[in-house]
């Protein structure tokens, strides 16, 4: 009679062991799944990810259209450097030719008074009128040269002579100014902002006379 009342709490026993370990056994089975489709999908994230091998052919043909857009670049740049060189160029020979073209317009207004004084000098006998008309005329044409710059370089008698400025002409004995000096201005110069374009051309003081001189 005990066995016989054993027998259903060991078939229960029996039973859910069984259950248990059908459920481990899907369990695992689920996680090697799992496994393996993480590795299926590393591999094919990993296929993509490496570049396509090319073979020397196409490796060729790449090489080819590189050299050839290079070349078309390099000619770009040789055609917009001459079409800049030839700019520069036109540029700079208008510049050259039209430079001068206020400082013409400057001067125009003194050619005119100049020719006005010419007739002024032919129609009058008096003197004194020709020279006030010539010295209107230099007035103007001195304040032109300062307005742009242009001063004059004129030493005066007794003034050191300075060879930066000015030119000896010659040498003259001079009981009046000391030797070494300026004695007498030849010819005046001139600079531009400062930079002497044209020495003075002066006589310079040699001294008192000697008895052979």
């Amino acid at each position: 009679m005990e066995n016989a009342k054993e027998t259903p709490e060991v078939e229960e026993n029996v039973d859910a062991q069984t259950e248990e370990a059908s459920a481990e056994a899907a369990e695992a089975s689920a996680e090697a799944t799992e496994a393996v489709s993480e590795e299926a999908a590393e591999a094919a994230a990993e296929v993509a990810e490496e570049p396509k091998e090319l073979t020397l052919e196409e490796q060729l043909e790449a090489a080819k259209a590189e050299a050839a857009e290079n070349y078309n670049n390099y000619l770009r740049s040789v055609a917009d450097l001459d079409t800049y060189r030839r700019r520069v160029m036109r540029e700079k020979d208008e510049l050259k030719q039209y430079a001068i073209s206020g400082l013409l317009e400057d001067f125009l207004p003194i050619y005119d008074n100049l020719g006005l004084g010419l007739m002024s000098a032919e129609q009058s006998s008096d003197p004194k009128v020709v020279v006030q008309g010539i010295q209107m005329v230099m007035n103007q044409f001195k304040s032109l040269l300062e307005d742009n710059g242009i001063a004059e370089v004129a030493p005066a008698p007794g003034d050191d002579f300075d060879p930066n400025v000015a030119e000896a002409f010659q040498t003259q004995p001079s009981d009046e100014i000391e030797e070494g000096k300026v004695l007498s201005l030849m010819r005046k110069g001139f600079k531009l902002n400062g930079r002497l374009i044209r020495p003075a051309n002066v006589v310079v003081s040699g001294g008192p006379a000697t008895e052979s001189e």
